[in-house]
């Protein structure tokens, strides 16, 4: 388990530094990428492919001052498959308010890159 509690480590880190070079080199070629379905945001959809799967985790965060995932609770699914649930913390820079919002991510891992996930965030509160 700790070596997929490093992966997303990993992945979260470099989405947390804007490196989306090195989020890159974390996404399988063949990726896929469910966003909120249902949920009614402006990102919502299916994202297939690095490049896609990429540029949608980069215009999620462009327009934040940041935003930081921190799982509470990660649980293995099946062969390289996990559930994570914890919180989004995010700041607008026009804002001193942080938002933080629930969140559930579906994730698989193939050879050592993220090849399928999918994210559904709900508002929890504010602070």
């Amino acid at each position: 388990m700790s070596e997929v509690v490093e992966k997303v480590e990993t992945v979260n880190d470099a989405v947390n530094r804007r490196d989306f070079e090195a989020v890159a080199l974390l996404v399988h070629p063949d990726a896929v990428w469910e966003h909120n379905i249902g949920q009614g945001s402006p990102e919502e959809g299916v994202y297939r492919g690095r490049e896609a799967v990429v540029a949608l985790l980069e215009r999620i965060v462009e327009t934040w001052e940041y935003m930081r995932a921190e799982p509470r609770d990660i649980r293995e699914l099946g062969e390289e498959r996990y559930l994570i649930r914890g919180d989004l913390h995010a700041k607008h820079p026009a804002s001193d308010t942080e938002i933080v919002a629930q969140y559930e991510q579906d994730l698989t891992f193939r050879e050592g890159l993220l090849v399928r996930g999918r994210m559904k965030t709900e508002m929890s509160s504010s602070s």
